[in-house]
């Protein structure tokens, strides 16, 4: 799953080699190779509400509202 929030995204993906399945999320600023933050969930929903929650923290504030796409 991908949630875009410009300038960044969040990868919400299941975590490699986690026998209890847990979930990463990983946020990036769009273009960009370099990983901003790495957070685990044990659900999919709360990594879904962390990217969401990391994503407002990171936006600058000039108070223009920016649109949120998620992509399943």
């Amino acid at each position: 799953m991908r949630i875009a929030k410009a300038p960044f995204r969040a990868d919400i993906l299941p975590h490699p080699g986690a026998v209890n399945a847990l979930w990463c999320c990983i946020i990036q600023r769009e273009d960009s190779p370099e990983i901003v933050a790495k957070l685990e969930a044990s659900r999919k929903e709360d990594a879904r509400c962390i990217a969401l929650l990391e994503l407002a923290r990171l936006q600058p504030a000039s108070g223009s509202p920016h649109e949120i796409t998620l992509v399943t």
